[in-house]
């Protein structure tokens, strides 16, 4: 509509301007044609419509004007009015937000003083908002050093999500909580508070932890043999392959034991199974005792049982063996009442030779167990290797060493 009358008013002027022109064009003609003498009329025809002309053309632009400012005005009332309902309907949100939120929420200055919190927040620590409201919010934490070490994450990151902290409630009991924190600035830029998250995971912890130890537990029932608490067959391959490239890499020594009850079978058959797992069970604990924690024990299947001894030498592993060896030999076994029965253990023990493969290492092994199976059982059976031969050591019942060549 604005832009229809803007169009008339200037044809209305263009009209006035052709007739001006058509005016002096005849006053011109007068004046020196027709009419000498009327020169001084047509020049005050020609003043009048001169100014009148003036006049609109003024007016023209005075309306212009005063249509641009009107126009200006309205922009910025309009302006005004969505700033001031965006704003509304940012307070309000915001105040949603703030109270409904299930979720803790706290305002607090830049010297920890509460300003402001919900309901939920309250509801977290065990506390009244009339109560806490001006006090100090390191009073939640359950060590006064942890809000330093908080603040300063804050700080440093702009802000900190899922912060996992240790926190006090009112009567003191500890949770464990889940804290996002942002800071809080003027519209000068300048920073006047915190605005911080909370959210009580303590249950959810507890329920990660318990699903760990179930994780643990069911790994363990997957690698340890129920009968005697040792490492079974499946995790004994497992780990030999670790600790020989381990030894690969680091030219480190490890040696292997493989352990066979003597005469197993015939004991079986005489007292029954359940006399013979307790056999088991009780070489199972003999060999626990004897070994350090960074040793490595399984049960092989049936009666044979394996050790790993990392960054241990042959000669070394010997000790170990016969320790194992004399300690089983004392324990009594009482498969009928009145009788007491003592059993014995063959042990075959070998280095590792560098970049020996696996199968044959065990075997190696396998083969001086059997070799002190042949020298009367009862023995320890080791390998010595030098540079000129090979002799097989083994120790005999009483404990003396007798070298074979």
């Amino acid at each position: 509509m604005r832009i229809i009358k803007q169009n008339k008013l200037f044809i209305s002027l263009l009209k006035v301007m052709f007739l001006v022109l058509i005016a002096i064009t005849a006053f011109e003609y007068a004046k020196y044609i027709i009419f000498p003498r009327l020169t001084v009329f047509y020049s005050h025809i020609i003043g009048i419509t001169f100014g009148i002309m003036v006049v609109g053309v003024t007016a023209y632009r005075i309306q212009k004007k005063q249509e641009h400012l009107l126009a200006e005005k309205i922009d910025e009332t309009e302006r005004r009015i969505q700033s001031e309902a965006s704003r509304m309907d940012v307070e309000e949100k915001y105040s949603k937000l703030f109270i409904d939120s299930m979720d803790g929420v706290c305002q607090t200055t830049l010297d920890g003083k509460i300003v402001e919190t919900n309901q939920a927040f309250c509801d977290i620590l065990g506390c009244d908002p009339a109560g806490i409201i001006g006090g100090s919010i390191t009073q939640f934490y359950d060590k006064p050093e942890d809000r330093i070490k908080f603040r300063a994450e804050v700080e440093r990151n702009k802000g900190v999500k899922n912060y996992e902290i240790i926190q006090k409630r009112i009567n003191g009991q500890q949770i464990i909580c889940s804290v996002s924190s942002s800071c809080c600035y003027s519209q000068k830029g300048e920073m006047y508070g915190y605005l911080t998250i909370v959210r009580d995971i303590t249950e959810h912890k507890r329920v990660e932890e318990a699903l760990r130890e179930s994780e643990k537990r069911y790994r363990e029932l997957s690698i340890v043999d129920d009968l005697t608490q040792l490492y079974n067959s499946r995790h004994f391959y497992f780990q030999l392959k670790i600790e020989l490239d381990r030894s690969n890499r680091y030219e480190q020594p490890i040696t292997l034991l493989l352990l066979d009850l003597d005469n197993f079978k015939d004991f079986n058959d005489t007292y029954g199974h359940v006399e013979g797992d307790l056999v088991l069970r009780r070489l199972g604990q003999v060999v626990k005792r004897c070994l350090r924690e960074t040793d490595f024990a399984f049960r092989y299947g049936g009666e044979e049982f394996t050790i790993l001894l990392p960054m241990t030498t042959s000669t070394d592993a010997a000790v170990t063996a016969e320790r194992i060896r004399m300690e089983f030999k004392k324990e009594i076994f009482t498969p009928v009442p009145g009788q007491d029965v003592y059993k014995t253990v063959s042990i075959g023990l070998a280095q590792y030779k560098p970049q020996e493969e696996m199968k044959a290492f065990v075997h190696r092994v396998d083969q001086l167990m059997y070799q002190g199976k042949k020298c009367g059982k009862d023995t320890v059976c080791s390998e010595q290797i030098t540079e000129k031969q090979e002799q097989i050591r083994h120790y005999d019942k009483t404990g003396d060493m007798v070298i074979h060549p």
